[in-house]
């Protein structure tokens, strides 16, 4: 939708070069007269509703006024944050966890991981969920990424790799039931990527950790 001020653009201009994208931290370099749909300066939040809350998350809507006056209704929910965990032995294989997700009614085969706690690091989330799913201690972690995994859940997702693995016994929360295997990364990369539909927290873990020179998916 476009507005009817002088500096507006059209989908009759097409699309532009990436290169050409505004900074919208730059407001020096900022035409004030031209509406960029990623610059948060141009949309403001009249009004927030949560309309439900539970334990573990809160759920409602902004009413957010756009560049053009309209405002519209965003949904969202508010959980803390997650981690998942490429934890990789010393046998160059790595842990990942099986266990049915009663929210999707199905048996989900990914990356160990979980919730973030108040105060803790996502290193420190990482190592901490490793531990207590599989058992295995990581004597060395790292920060590998962290992204947003969706726009209504308005969380973070963090990717942690740990290494130096030491395996003990889990501490595995009432009713936490999951099954832990090892394999090659090329192995679990394929495995996961031929189930239909992939769950993509475990996917994107793995290849988060080979885009940053972490893991080898050697095939030969």
């Amino acid at each position: 939708m476009s507005g009817d001020g002088a500096g507006d653009r059209n989908a009759s201009d097409g699309p532009r070069a990436l290169s050409e994208r505004p900074d919208p931290d730059d407001h020096n370099a900022r035409d004030p007269d031209e509406h960029n749909a990623g610059d948060p300066d141009d949309w403001s939040v009249a009004d927030t509703e949560v309309v439900w809350e539970n334990p573990y998350f809160a759920a409602g809507y902004d009413a957010v006024e756009g560049p053009d006056g309209a405002v519209q209704r965003w949904y969202w929910i508010d959980p803390a944050d997650v981690v998942a965990v490429v934890a990789e032995t010393d046998a160059s294989e790595v842990v990942v966890v099986e266990q049915y997700d009663g929210r999707l009614g199905r048996s989900l085969l990914t990356c160990p991981g979980g919730g973030v706690d108040d105060g803790e690091s996502f290193v420190d989330a990482g190592v901490r969920e490793l531990r207590e799913e599989t058992g295995y201690r990581a004597g060395e972690a790292e920060l590998v990424s962290v992204y947003y995994p969706t726009a209504w859940a308005r969380m973070r997702q963090a990717v942690v790799y740990a290494g130096d693995l030491t395996l003990g016994a889990p501490d595995r929360d009432d009713g936490e039931h999951l099954d832990v295997y090892t394999a090659a990364p090329a192995a679990v990369l394929d495995t996961l990527e031929s189930r239909s539909p992939a769950f993509g927290v475990g996917l994107t873990a793995l290849l988060a950790a080979r885009e940053a020179g972490l893991l080898s998916f050697d095939r030969s």
